[in-house]
């Protein structure tokens, strides 16, 4: 265990040092290659470079977190965020159930998502290792060819269709998928992260009024009409001046480093979020 790992543990209450230790314990024994640090405020293993696994103290748990759960076979993780990290939480030392980590801690060797290099695509997650078939490209199609028309005339080879480009401009909207999603249909995610910490819809909803100018009225007309945030962020009434000043890592992504402008919207409220989940106070949040 790093210095700095046993410093962040032995910090903790009596209960939650035990839970902490024992993680520790397990994911070294695992992992015994990978490099343990503190990494923004928690204990994280990284495996040349790429986040694997790292705990947490949030309010009323103990959280582990694994930066590819979501690829595991094996069950009994929580999705967490909007890419492929999920966690499992725990209130004592107890309720870690030992043999289902060390398979959890199995599959986080062989399953990887490459988190080091997300900035540098710019937001887009590339499959590392696990199914192959999950990191390869699509092979192209090729159009068949021309059919001669009834007078002995070939036909000329049809055009290549353009794909539509982001609003934001570069790249296309394939890019990212998350533009063309319904606010609506995250929504209800940010809700549930907040309340399953102790945190209110009401707070979820403040965030999103500080962040774009809509009322509480508007936003909830927006939500209703399944907007897509493409179009909430670009019809936005007016984005927060201080909304600059949201920096960060969340889901493995720096905020400030984010290149596209709409993603860096996406993820300045996706960081917002992640704050009030993590119980920091209202007005720190909203940057006052």
């Amino acid at each position: 265990m790093h210095a700095d790992t046993r410093t962040y543990n032995a910090a903790l209450a009596p209960a939650d040092r035990k839970t902490c230790d024992l993680l520790a314990k397990e994911i070294d024994r695992a992992l015994p290659d990978a490099e343990n640090k503190v990494w923004h405020a928690h204990p994280v293993w990284f495996l040349d470079g790429n986040p694997i696994v790292g705990y947490s103290r949030l309010k009323d748990a103990v959280r582990l977190l694994f930066w590819s759960g979501q690829s595991f076979a094996e069950k009994g993780l929580r999705k967490e965020g909007s890419f492929k990290a999920a966690e499992a939480r725990y209130t004592s030392a107890g309720e870690v159930d030992t043999e289902k980590l060390r398979r959890w801690l199995a599959e986080a060797r062989d399953v990887q998502w490459d988190y080091k290099n997300i900035v540098r695509r710019k937001g887009r997650l590339v499959r590392l290792k696990g199914t192959a078939a999950a990191a390869s490209p699509k092979p192209k199609e090729t159009a068949p060819p021309a059919k001669p028309s009834p007078g002995g005339e070939k036909r000329p080879p049809a055009k290549r269709a353009t794909p539509p480009r982001a609003a934001t401009g570069g790249g296309t909207t394939a890019a990212h998928r998350i533009f063309r999603t319904s606010v609506a249909s995250v929504y209800p995610h940010y809700v549930t992260k907040a309340e399953r910490n102790g945190r209110t819809k009401a707070e979820v909803d403040r965030i999103f009024c500080w962040l774009t100018g809509y009322s509480e009225k508007d936003l909830r007309r927006e939500l209703q009409k399944g907007t897509d945030f493409e179009t909430f962020f670009a019809e936005a009434p007016a984005l927060h001046p201080n909304s600059a000043l949201i920096t960060g890592v969340v889901c493995g992504v720096r905020v400030e480093e984010v290149e596209d402008p709409l993603m860096r919207k996406i993820r300045r409220l996706d960081k917002l979020i992640d704050e009030l989940a993590r119980g920091r106070a209202m007005e720190k949040i909203l940057r006052s």
